[in-house]
C-alpha cells in the first residue's frame, strides 16, 4: 500500500490538467494540441501515470477515447482539484491585487437584455465592489465547459436540466411563447383577442419576423407553424433577438419571441400564443460542489424579488 508521502508527487503535477483534456477532447492528440505539448510527450505521461497508478484511466480500443472506471473516479477528482485551485488563484490575486469581486454568470444573450438588466442596476445599488461578468452560453455542453473550467460562478438557462447530481437547479419562472408587436403597429384581428391570448391564423398577412430562439423553441416553432396551417408572410427568418425587437418597434409587423425575452418591456404589446399549452422553465445552475458566495446570494435574491415584482415568477 503507498503511503501518502508516496501519492504526494501525483498530486502536485500536472497530470489533472492533461487528464482533463483527454478527457474533454477524447483524443491524445487533440489534447496535446490544446495543451501546446507534443502527442509523444503526453503520451508518455499518460503511460507513467498509469503506471504510478497501477491501472490504465482510457480505454485505448474506443474512438474517441473513453475512460475507464478508474478514470472516472481520477478525472472527477481531477476537475474538482482543477476548480479548487481556479478558485484559489483568484481569492489569492484578488487578495494581492485588491482586485474587485466578481460575479461571473452564464447566460444566453438573447435572454440577458431582459433578464438581467433591471438586476444588475439593483444589484451594483447595493453591493458596489464587485463586477458582473457575463458569458453567452445557448447549449448544456458549452455550459458544462464553462463550469468545468471554472469560469462562471452559476447559469440563467433554458431548456436544459442537467444531471441533478452534479448541479443544483431551482426555476426561476416559467417560459411560454409569446405574440409581440408595437402598440403603434394595428392588427385588427390581435385587437379582438380574448383574455390577451393570440393564434397563428389570426396572424396572417400580416408582416412576421421569425428570429432564431434556440435549440428548444426552433423546433417547436416550426410544428406550431406546420400544424396551424396558418399562411404567414415571413418576412424576416432567423435574425437575433435584438434585431427581432428592433424591428417589431420599429412596425415591421409581429413576431413570435420567448417570454423570457420581453421581461419587463412595457413598450410591446404582447399576447400569448394559445397555439400551443405546453411552455418551458428559466433554470437557476450551479454545481452542486460549489458553494455560493455572498455575492451570489444577494443577487439571486434581488433577480427572485425583481421577477415577482413583474409577475413572472
Amino acid at each position: 500500500m503507498r503511503c501518502s508521502g508516496e501519492l504526494y508527487p501525483l498530486v502536485m503535477n500536472d497530470d489533472f490538467h492533461y487528464i482533463a483534456a483527454i478527457a474533454e477532447y477524447g483524443s491524445i492528440s487533440q489534447a496535446a494540441r490544446a495543451m501546446h505539448i507534443s502527442q509523444p510527450g503526453l503520451s508518455q505521461r499518460l503511460k507513467r501515470l498509469e503506471a504510478q497508478l497501477g491501472t490504465t484511466l482510457f480505454d485505448r480500443t474506443s474512438i474517441p477515447l473513453k475512460p475507464t472506471e478508474s478514470g472516472k473516479i481520477y478525472i472527477k477528482y481531477a476537475q474538482r482539484f482543477l476548480a479548487a485551485e481556479e478558485s484559489m488563484r483568484r481569492e489569492v490575486f484578488s487578495v494581492a491585487d485588491r482586485r474587485r469581486e466578481r460575479l461571473r454568470i452564464g447566460v444566453s444573450a438573447a435572454r440577458a437584455n431582459a433578464l438581467l438588466a433591471q438586476p444588475i442596476v439593483s444589484f451594483y445599488e447595493s453591493h458596489k465592489g464587485c463586477t458582473v461578468e457575463l458569458f453567452e452560453m445557448s447549449t448544456f455542453d458549452h455550459m458544462h465547459k464553462l463550469f468545468l473550467d471554472a469560469e462562471i460562478n452559476f447559469a440563467v438557462l433554458t431548456p436544459i436540466a442537467p444531471d441533478p447530481n452534479a448541479y443544483t437547479m431551482e426555476v426561476l419562472c416559467h417560459e411560454r411563447l409569446q405574440v409581440i408587436a408595437s402598440r403603434e403597429f394595428r392588427v385588427p384581428a390581435l385587437s379582438q383577442a380574448v383574455g390577451n391570448k393570440a393564434f397563428l391564423r389570426q396572424l396572417e398577412g400580416v408582416p412576421f419576423v421569425l428570429p432564431a430562439c434556440g435549440q428548444y423553441f426552433d423546433p417547436l416553432i416550426s410544428r406550431i407553424i406546420d400544424s396551424s396551417n396558418a399562411h404567414l408572410d415571413i418576412v424576416v427568418r432567423g435574425c437575433s433577438a435584438e434585431l427581432a425587437l428592433g424591428l417589431v418597434r420599429n412596425g415591421l409587423g409581429v413576431s413570435v419571441v420567448p417570454s423570457t425575452w420581453i421581461l419587463g418591456m412595457q413598450d410591446l404589446l404582447s399576447y400569448e400564443l394559445s397555439d400551443i399549452t405546453s411552455g418551458n422553465v428559466l433554470r437557476y445552475i450551479r454545481r452542486s460542489d460549489h458553494v455560493a458566495s455572498s455575492e451570489e446570494v444577494l443577487f439571486l435574491s434581488i433577480l427572485r424579488s425583481w421577477l415577482k415584482e413583474i409577475g413572472a415568477a
